[in-house]
């Protein structure tokens, strides 16, 4: 535990817990010879969980600006929150953790980049069941159970343009009890030389529609690399019927290779899944993202079998996301940056 869904060799993936061959032979002499308790004294200590940032402290943390009452409902909840803190000029951060403040309560969370053209009221949020990017936001980072903030590699960073806000958008699950959120979200500033920014190749469909009883209904989606690109890391979303999911690279020199593959999707277990050693593609590797799911009686988590599932927020919808983030090989930013922000360089300052 925790559970780890991707297949591939051992040692590919970062945090992978999958037993070598060793352990497991090492298990089966123990259970063999009668489970023999061993001497309490190599006993580890008991461990203790806190909702502490996965990085450290962070450089800057912006919270819901007051406690949110969320009343008792049976339905799914969605709650848009646009912080206060506005960039001041152009900032560059590593990472990003989201620290429910009631993580009985948050089903999962998005953090987004809001423009300053985005109105928001003067509460300082939208409640309701809508979509923030529709409206000119764009998701940098998404919370769920399982999911592991990511630090990026050294040199490589992501720009929030000066002026701009961030806002998260919250899902709380159905509960019989009234209760209170004040979720944060932590950003850690980039130091040094920034030489790539970020990118990420979307394999998503929204044209979703599952047929009542539907035990292996998939869709795919196909995306080209434009340049030379380095992967970093992989992140797939559905919903309650996900049953499988594979990101298969299409070379331009015909050949084919299997880059991620999920057989058994958890939507409880929503991993960042990060090769041990960055993956190169040439221009015009085409990427095959394929979803699978489970819309039949068979499947535990289905909540209605009989009922056709189309696109949606609520959990009871599907969703088909896929996320491949990258860096393009040759890019050289070559900026010096000191806490997230650009030092003009003596040449610079001139102009």
């Amino acid at each position: 535990m925790p559970p780890f869904h991707a297949e591939g060799q051992i040692g590919r993936n970062v945090n992978y817990p999958r037993l070598t061959d060793q352990e497991i032979d090492t298990i089966v002499r123990w259970v063999d010879a009668g489970s023999p308790r061993g001497d309490s004294k190599d006993l580890p200590s008991p461990r203790t969980w806190k909702n502490e940032w996965a990085h450290g402290e962070p450089d800057l943390v912006v919270k819901v600006s007051k406690p949110y009452a969320i009343k008792a409902s049976q339905k799914d909840q969605y709650v848009f929150f646009v912080f206060d803190y506005v960039f001041p000029e152009d900032t560059w951060i590593r990472g990003v953790d989201t620290r429910p403040g009631n993580p009985r309560a948050v089903h999962h969370a998005n953090t987004h980049v809001v423009p300053p053209n985005v109105p928001v009221p003067p509460e300082g949020y939208i409640a309701g069941d809508f979509d923030p990017t529709a409206r000119g936001t764009v998701m940098i980072s998404g919370w769920a159970p399982g999911v592991e903030s990511v630090m990026l590699s050294e040199g490589t960073a992501v720009r929030i343009p000066k002026g701009m806000r961030l806002g998260i958008q919250i899902h709380y699950a159905p509960s019989d009890q009234d209760r209170v959120d004040q979720t944060g979200v932590g950003l850690y500033l980039a130091d040094g030389i920034v030489r790539k920014h970020i990118q990420v190749l979307f394999g998503d469909r929204r044209d979703v529609e599952i047929p009542p009883g539907d035990a292996s209904y998939s869709l795919t989606a196909r995306k080209t690399f434009d340049n030379d690109a380095v992967i970093r890391f992989y992140h797939v979303h559905m919903h309650l019927r996900g049953k499988s999911y594979v990101m298969k690279l299409h070379y331009p020199d015909g050949s084919e290779e299997i880059a991620l593959e999920v057989p058994r999707y958890d939507f409880n277990w929503q991993r960042v899944y990060m090769p041990v050693e960055p993956k190169r593609v040439p221009k015009g590797t085409q990427v095959e993202f394929t979803g699978t799911y489970d819309n039949s009686a068979g499947n535990k988590f289905n909540p209605d079998p009989t009922k056709t599932v189309h696109w949606g927020e609520k959990t009871t919808d599907e969703m088909m996301q896929g996320r491949i983030f990258y860096e393009i090989a040759d890019q050289n930013l070559n900026l010096t940056v000191k806490k997230g922000h650009v030092v003009p360089t003596p040449e610079a300052a001139k102009k």
